[in-house]
C-alpha cells in the first residue's frame, strides 16, 4: 500500500466538549487517526471547570490531560499537529497528531443553524474541514444526539458517538431483562400451580407459556396488572414469582419511588439479596445513574452504621463484663 493510498484512508476526528467531559483522555483513543478539538472546546471547559458540579472535575482532568500532552510545544506545532506517541505514549499503538483549531476565525459555512451557538461553531469547524481537505475522512464525534442530526442535516457526512469505551460491542443483542406478552398472560397458559411461601406468591406454568425466558427475567403483559420475574426453570416448567405491576409501582426504598414499570424493576432487582448482579442499559436520561447512585450511597451509609452500632454495642459488652469482674467491699 502506498504512502498516499495510507494518507487517503486516513481519518480526522473533531471531538465535542461531551466527548471530553465523558472521557478526558479519549483523545488518546483513535490510534492512528489524527484527533482535532477546536478552540470553543477548550472554552467550554474552562467555563466547567469552575463549576461546583461532578462535572467540574472531569473538565479539570481533561485540561490537564491536554496540558501535559502539549507542553513545550510551539503553536505551530499544535496548529499542524502534535505527535502523540510521544513521553509515556512513546512505541504505543497511537500514532496520530493532536490539532488544537482556533475555530473563531472560520466563516460559516452554513448560516441560520438553531440551538447553542458553541455547537453551531463545533459543526461549522467540521464541515471547514470537510470541505478544505477533501481526501481526509472527517468525523465529528459527539455524545449529543440533537447535535449528530443538525449536523447530518447541516451537510456534514461523517457524524458518530464515542463508544470506545462500551465493553460489550454487540449491545443491541442482550436480553432487555424483561419479557411483554401480548395480552393477557394467563390467557397463553393452560396449567398453573400457585403456592404460597410467606408472603409470596409462587406460580408454577409449562415452559410453552414462556419459551425463551432466563432466570431473574421479569415478565409483564399488555392488559392486566400481571408483572413476575423467573426464579427457576427446567425442561418442562417455569416458577413465576408474583409481583403485580402496581405492587411494583408502589414500593418504596429510602424515600426513593419508581417512575416507570422499567425503574421499578431495576429497584426491585436491586434490593433482591439473591440477586448478585444487576446491569442496568437504557438511554440517556433513563434513571439508570440515578437509581445505581442513590442505592449505593444507601448501601454505605447502612454499612457505616451498622458498623458504628456493632462497635458501640462491642464497648458496652466489654464495659459490662469489666463491671461484672469487679468486687466491692465495704468496710
Amino acid at each position: 500500500m502506498t504512502e498516499s493510498v495510507r494518507k487517503e484512508q486516513k481519518k480526522l476526528f473533531v471531538l465535542d466538549t461531551n466527548i471530553l467531559l465523558h472521557d478526558p483522555h479519549a483523545y488518546l483513543n483513535f490510534q492512528e487517526h489524527d484527533v482535532l478539538i477546536p478552540m470553543t472546546v477548550l472554552e467550554e471547559l474552562d467555563h466547567i471547570k469552575d463549576r461546583h458540579k461532578d462535572v467540574s472535575r472531569d473538565a479539570r482532568v481533561a485540561i490537564r490531560s491536554l496540558e501535559n500532552t502539549l507542553q513545550d510545544v510551539e503553536p505551530e506545532q499544535m496548529i499542524e499537529g502534535v505527535p502523540l506517541n510521544r513521553g509515556e505514549l512513546e512505541g504505543s499503538t497511537v500514532t496520530g497528531r493532536l490539532i488544537i483549531l482556533n475555530d473563531h476565525h472560520i466563516a460559516n459555512e452554513v448560516s441560520g443553524l438553531p440551538g447553542g451557538e458553541n455547537d453551531n461553531r463545533i459543526i461549522n469547524a467540521a464541515l471547514h474541514l470537510q470541505k478544505e481537505r477533501p481526501k481526509i475522512q472527517v468525523v465529528l464525534v459527539t455524545k449529543d444526539i440533537n447535535m449528530r442530526l443538525k449536523a447530518k442535516g447541516a451537510g456534514l457526512k461523517h457524524v458518530e458517538d464515542y463508544t470506545t469505551d462500551q465493553l460489550i460491542d454487540d449491545i443491541q443483542f442482550l436480553t432487555k431483562g424483561f419479557e411483554q406478552v401480548e395480552g393477557d398472560f394467563w390467557q397463553h397458559v393452560k396449567q398453573v400451580e400457585s403456592t404460597k411461601e410467606g408472603r409470596d406468591t409462587i406460580h408454577t406454568v409449562n415452559r410453552d407459556a414462556l419459551e425463551s425466558v432466563f432466570i431473574n427475567e421479569y415478565v409483564l403483559d399488555q392488559e392486566t396488572d400481571f408483572a413476575a420475574r423467573v426464579i427457576s426453570k427446567d425442561e418442562k416448567e417455569l416458577q413465576l414469582l408474583d409481583l403485580g405491576r402496581s405492587r411494583l409501582m408502589s414500593r418504596k426504598a429510602w424515600g426513593i419511588t419508581p417512575k416507570n414499570i422499567y425503574q421499578a424493576m431495576a429497584m426491585n432487582a436491586l434490593m433482591d439479596p439473591d440477586i448478585e448482579l444487576v446491569i442496568l442499559t437504557g438511554p440517556a436520561g433513563c434513571g439508570k445513574t440515578g437509581i445505581t447512585a442513590s442505592f449505593f450511597s444507601i448501601f454505605v451509609q447502612t454499612y457505616l452504621q451498622t458498623l458504628f452500632l456493632l462497635n458501640k454495642l462491642s464497648i458496652y459488652n466489654r464495659l459490662r463484663s469489666n463491671l461484672s469482674n469487679m468486687s466491692l467491699s465495704v468496710t
